[in-house]
């Protein structure tokens, strides 16, 4: 092996374990999510924790244990995704579909971002922001294929 050889696969591991951080991150960033929701949901609230709801808005959800337990459903796509986007199973799915998911994930981020800018909860959105880095960078990776991520080039072709 020559030095140069040894030096690109330590720069791989540091960049796959790198990769596997930001998927893990996004991951746990939606399980938050989902934890809150199902938390709220086991109380009958709608909102976020911390974030009071006027009482009026209750009036236009019917039940609101249910519309958490579907915002909960709905926030364990994202965490699928993450796990795909860095695990050997994610090879199975095509790369253009991956990616595509990828970018929803990273659009959904942005909205749950973009909605508690008017809130003023500061805890949820420093976890936002944290969890748009993570998704961020862990796109960007899937896009360049670096090691790491489920579609990652072949060791011959770095």
């Amino acid at each position: 092996m020559t030095t140069s050889q040894v030096s690109t696969d330590a720069t791989a591991t540091r960049v796959r374990r790198l990769v596997r951080v930001a998927g893990l991150a996004t991951a746990g960033h939606w399980l938050l999510y989902v934890i809150e929701k199902v938390y709220l949901a086991g109380q009958g609230r709608i909102g976020m924790v911390g974030s009071p709801i006027p009482p009026e808005a209750y009036a236009d959800i019917p039940n609101p244990a249910l519309a958490q337990l579907g915002n909960a459903a709905f926030g364990l796509v994202p965490v699928a995704i993450a796990v795909l986007a860095i695990t050997p199973a994610g090879r199975r799915i095509p790369r253009p579909l991956l990616l595509l998911g990828l970018c929803v994930v990273l659009a959904l981020t942005l909205a749950l971002g973009a909605l508690l800018l008017g809130q003023g909860n500061w805890l949820h959105l420093a976890i936002a922001a944290a969890g748009l880095v993570a998704i961020v960078s862990l796109a960007a990776a899937s896009f360049l294929r670096l090691p790491g991520t489920a579609h990652a080039r072949p060791v011959s072709d770095r």
